[in-house]
């Protein structure tokens, strides 16, 4: 049986990436650093995956698997040293440290790296400063979309969605995982691109066209006709701009309505305020919002959607949303003009942004 080291014992590293490592007869070791979390796992060495969608759930067992705590250096070595596959899903500050601890092994064995994380190329990002002693050290990226709730237990086990999909770069000379429904090799750059502005973009837009009817939950406001309508023109939108950026014609419509319908599931629990934290980040230059906004507006296509998110966030206070007031005041405050040309930092700035959105 292989061996994969998986950095990350939380939700997302035990609701998907562990089970489709389970299914690839991969013996899964997590490292973490909570030690109560490391003490259950290799207390109880099995857990339960509750997987739902509309109309059923499934429950699937994830076995055979241990822990390591990050501080145990030794055991942590006779790991890596031993492991087929290392991967993350850690969040993406902490993958570089992660891989260095890889990649400085002086091993002789053909190794995988890949980071399962929501960031551009992570795993190759991650090891660009990094000198690998191990010349058979393969790093492939990956693209992950799967929605996994905060969960409300104790115990190991989990409740995720049902859909899930992890696209690894066909690029890659390795396959550390076999094709499936979940598991694809595709052009990666067009598949980031497709779930960071089709579902990510389509989510924060939603999430915010909710809080400003004040509604707490994503499936709540797609409950309503007001909020399958903004999310069907907003993902059109999103759709049209995802072409252009690939110079591509592809018929999206099974796959944006796959989108509604998995945002639309009451039983996950997506919170609004949840996707809507962190706005600085989100909606800055590059990102999920003003990269497809600025390949639309290029392009003279229809921004309504963006128009209607920004009039949100430029006549309302959200203060209950993290990091929304530090963003209010560094840079919505001082006006739309100075937004376009200062946050985002738009050399080509023209009349056309007020003219679409508004000055």
């Amino acid at each position: 049986m292989k061996l994969a080291v998986h950095f990350g014992a939380g939700n997302i590293g035990r609701g998907f990436i562990a089970p489709v490592l389970f299914e690839n007869d991969y013996k899964v070791i997590f490292v973490d650093v909570n030690k109560e979390l490391v003490s259950l796992i290799n207390s109880e060495k099995s857990y339960r995956v509750t997987s739902i969608n509309s109309n059923s759930s499934d429950i699937n067992i994830v076995s055979n698997i241990t822990a390591i705590d990050l501080a145990s250096a030794d055991e942590l070595r006779t790991a890596l040293l031993g492991a087929d596959l290392v991967s993350t899903s850690v969040g993406p500050k902490f993958v570089k440290d992660i891989y260095q601890k890889v990649a400085e092994l002086d091993s002789d064995r053909n190794q995988i790296f890949v980071a399962f994380e929501n960031m551009y190329r992570a795993s190759s990002v991650s090891s660009n400063s990094v000198e690998k002693l191990n010349p058979n050290l393969e790093i492939i990226d990956a693209v992950v979309d799967k929605i996994v709730p905060p969960q409300i237990t104790d115990s190991l086990s989990v409740t995720v969605e049902k859909y899930g999909s992890i696209i690894l770069d066909e690029d890659s000379k390795g396959r550390p995982l076999k094709k499936s429904d979940v598991v694809n090799y595709k052009n990666y750059d067009n598949e980031f691109y497709k779930k960071l502005w089709l579902l990510n973009g389509l989510h924060l837009q939603l999430a915010y066209f909710a809080k400003s009817n004040n509604i707490n939950f994503i499936h709540e406001i797609l409950d309503k006709d007001t909020g399958v309508a903004f999310a069907k023109k907003t993902v059109s939108q999103l759709s049209n701009a995802f072409n252009l950026l690939t110079n591509q014609d592809l018929d999206l419509d099974k796959f944006n309505n796959l989108i509604i319908e998995r945002f639309s599931l009451s039983l996950i629990k997506d919170e609004v305020n949840r996707i809507c934290r962190n706005p600085e980040i989100k909606f800055s230059k590059g990102e999920r919002f003003e990269y497809p906004l600025r390949t639309l507006i290029s392009n003279n296509n229809d921004v309504s959607s963006f128009k209607e998110i920004l009039d949100i966030i430029f006549e309302n206070s959200f203060s209950d949303i993290e990091g929304y007031d530090q963003f209010y005041g560094e840079h919505i405050s001082r006006g739309r003009e100075n937004f376009y040309k200062e946050f985002w930092k738009l050399k080509d700035y023209s009349d056309r942004y007020i003219e679409k959105l508004g000055g």
